[in-house]
């Protein structure tokens, strides 16, 4: 058995499994991760925080806008169509921002919402 082989296998398997933050677009803030993808014709927008941790999916196609259930607890996102509170005296952080929307946090304390605000380009 060659062990030199399996030791790269095994630092293989361990390297694609941990998390790297991704190449962030250009202008997201220090401490989130911002991964772009494109399943099935949808495009998706997934953010993790600092420690690695899921905060928030969101997927959209067509003009609609998803928030898909991720990491725990849920996040609380404010959709184009579907407008939650936001917490008293929020501060808000726009985490992303593309020709299609940006993402805003609006935070206080341990209250969080997400906000989609589609571009007035893509409208």
């Amino acid at each position: 058995m060659n062990t030199t082989v399996a030791a790269d296998i095994d630092r293989t398997a361990k390297a694609d499994t941990c998390l790297h933050p991704p190449n962030a677009p250009e202008g997201a803030p220090d401490g989130w991760w911002i991964r772009e993808f494109q399943e099935d014709g949808i495009d998706h927008i997934e953010v993790r925080d600092d420690t690695g941790c899921v905060n928030v999916a969101i997927a959209y196609a067509a003009g609609v806008f998803w928030a898909l259930q991720a990491g725990y607890p849920s996040a609380r996102v404010s959709l184009p169509n579907w407008r939650l509170k936001l917490p008293d005296g929020a501060n808000p952080t726009v985490v992303y921002t593309s020709p299609v929307f940006s993402l805003i946090r609006f935070s206080r304390d341990e209250d969080v919402v997400w906000w989609i605000q589609p571009s007035t380009a893509a409208r």
